[in-house]
């Protein structure tokens, strides 16, 4: 599989890094000699240093020859020309990142498939996706739903004060699925992620990722000693892009207030968001977010252009107690370190992006993944059992399933169900597995015809 990277910046770097971890043949373009040093230094790619727009440098790096191209630059036009001149010379895919959302309306001039992008990647729309799923589930680290909802996913980092210090995943079980059927897919301690055995015994700071039915999602956060609330006041730090979409989507069921130190653009905003106060302010400044009551405000949204300003005054909000900080960084090797400090959730357009296009290249490649956890490197995959496979009609704890993979749901006709150790799946059933990305292949060979 041959791919070509143009942008060694945070989103081209990482999805190389994601990718070349997979044994894919992998060239990456940069106009900038020290992305280009880095890329060098760090990845086992092939780096060429010049314009990802010029003919003649896409010819150097066998365009022609490339299954997929990512056009991933900061700049939209640059990724557009690019895209232009790879689809001319030949490549079978093109994925581009653009940030102006125009370009995706129908009654723009500018028609991105007219320059040949097969697929079009909104990183300021997926953040602010993200953003939204944490607003409204305040007590999760991070939240994603399966199932069109039917099932969810969230984290939650315990303290010294958790119910759960000292149990252990059976302990867990053995509590909890009386009542309901829940699992524990993952712990990331200490920066490494394991899919725990019943034997896993949880310690402060864990952060713990949860699988539930949506209607029993309350019933497990109780049980778990999380109490269950709503966010209702919402102020946003920064007139983003981000930060308006995120108004925008949260503006008719939430009180907002978004707060911008340049006098101009909380001018313009305030005449694009209507059922939103837009506010000329400095977010870092104490007395401000004193006067404007921050300890009663539910979430806090710090999203300006940046990134230190963002971890300032979410600090900031942290400690003048508001329920819920959400800060948004553009490097994504910030979120694993800022994670650990416990200052709120912290979520990046660049790490939106990269999961985002890794997962377009595994599910072109007919890889079943419907979730990429690029931080953990885990995936979630969705598997239809066929007939002669090994995976039908055995019970799951007689599957030998690899160590580092856990089947969390099973949709039969419709109905899902979370299953325990007896359950045998039948052929024609969909399966919901996590697994580390090194075990995807063995598990899908478990369900497909010998």
């Amino acid at each position: 599989m041959r791919v070509v990277i143009i942008g060694a910046g945070e989103v081209g770097f990482h999805v190389a890094k994601s990718l070349s971890e997979l044994d894919y043949d992998i060239a990456v373009i940069d106009t900038d000699p020290v992305k280009c040093q880095r890329a060098n230094e760090h990845l086992d790619v092939i780096v060429i240093e010049g314009n990802g727009s010029d003919a003649q440098v896409l010819k150097n790096a066998n365009v022609d020859d490339a299954d997929y191209v990512f056009c991933v630059t900061s700049s939209d036009e640059t990724n557009l020309i690019a895209s232009m001149q790879s689809h001319n010379l030949g490549a079978k895919k093109i994925v581009a990142r653009l940030r102006n959302t125009d370009y995706s309306n129908n009654g723009d001039s500018i028609h991105p498939e007219k320059f040949g992008v097969d697929v079009i990647i909104h990183p300021e729309h997926e953040v602010a996706n993200e953003i939204v799923r944490l607003v409204k589930h305040p007590y999760a680290d991070k939240f994603y739903e399966f199932e069109n909802g039917k099932a969810v996913l969230f984290s939650k980092k315990i303290n010294h004060r958790s119910k759960l210090v000292n149990d252990t995943v059976e302990d867990f079980h053995r509590k909890n699925n009386d009542d309901f059927k829940s699992l524990i897919v993952a712990v990331v301690r200490d920066e490494k992620m394991t899919i725990p055995p019943a034997s896993f015994k949880f310690e402060p700071d864990d952060n713990i990722f949860f699988f539930v039915k949506s209607k029993n999602l309350n019933p497990l956060l109780s049980s778990i000693g999380v109490s269950v609330s709503s966010s209702k006041r919402v102020m946003i730090a920064g007139a983003s892009k981000i930060g308006r979409k995120v108004a925008e989507e949260l503006q008719e069921t939430m009180s907002v207030r978004l707060v911008d130190n340049s006098k101009e653009k909380a001018k313009n905003v305030a005449n694009e968001l209507g059922d939103s106060i837009v506010m000329n302010a400095d977010a870092t400044d104490v007395e401000f977010l004193k006067n404007e009551n921050i300890g009663d405000v539910d979430s806090f949204i710090s999203v300006t252009e940046d990134q230190q300003l963002n971890l300032l005054a979410g600090i900031l909000a942290k400690q003048l107690r508001v329920k819920q900080s959400i800060i948004h960084v553009a490097n994504p090797d910030y979120v694993k370190s800022m994670s650990d400090l416990g200052i709120g959730s912290i979520v990046s357009k660049n790490t939106s992006s990269v999961n985002s296009i890794v997962k377009a290249i595994r599910i072109d490649q007919k890889d079943n993944v419907i979730q990429i956890f690029s931080r953990l490197g885990m995936e979630a995959i969705e598997l239809e059992v066929e007939r002669n496979s090994k995976g039908a009609r055995v019970p799951i704890a007689n599957l030998n399933l690899p160590h580092g993979s856990l089947i969390a749901l099973v949709n039969h006709n419709g109905h899902i169900a979370i299953p325990s150790g007896d359950y045998q799946i039948l052929p024609n059933d969909a399966v919901l597995i996590f697994c580390i990305n090194s075990k995807v292949k063995e598990v899908t060979n478990i369900f497909k015809s010998e």
